[in-house]
């Protein structure tokens, strides 16, 4: 059933675990855009209007919702090298539910749902992010880039538009 203590956690879901999935997430395409020089790379966490710049970190107003990671083009054209970007992700995602499944595991760590809520979600953006496809608005999935690369040697490419002030920016 479902109750007040699960409405709780769907709250520390969407504002706490979920942001932190999304920018581990990002951060796994950022670590191999910079390893491999990748020029002009910025990571955006959240949509809608900028409020705190650090770097090439951007937090936005929803912060809990929708993030990426741009880069215009690696020092070297490279397939493994773009792979590795692409897949970082998944890879980030998929060591860091490890790592913590590991700690829940041995009970070095308390609090076993939270730390089970973000096993949960880590998984489950791997999952989706490995299927090869299209999002609605026109963006490959990591899944996608992988596969192409993979099998033509040809990236797939989309490029956020720079947003109006006035728009959510998603």
């Amino acid at each position: 059933m479902f109750g007040l203590y699960d409405i709780l956690y769907l709250m520390v879901s969407i504002f706490i675990i979920l942001p932190i999935v999304s920018m581990i997430h990002e951060i796994g395409h950022l670590f191999f855009a910079v390893l491999f020089k990748a020029k002009n790379q910025t990571l955006d966490i959240g949509c809608g209007k900028p409020i705190l710049q650090i770097g090439r970190l951007c937090f936005r107003k929803y912060y809990f919702f929708y993030s990426w990671c741009q880069f215009e083009r690696l020092e070297k054209n490279s397939r493994i090298h773009y792979i590795l970007v692409y897949a970082g992700p998944m890879i980030f995602n998929i060591m860091v539910a490890i790592g913590v499944n590991a700690l829940i595991y041995y009970d070095l760590i308390e609090g076993q749902k939270f730390w089970n809520l973000f096993v949960y979600y880590s998984i489950y953006f791997v999952m989706f992010d490995a299927i090869p496809m299209r999002y609605p608005d026109g963006q490959p999935s990591n899944g996608l880039v992988v596969f192409e690369m993979l099998k033509d040697g040809k990236r797939a490419t989309f490029q956020k538009e720079q947003w109006a002030e006035e728009d959510l920016n998603c």
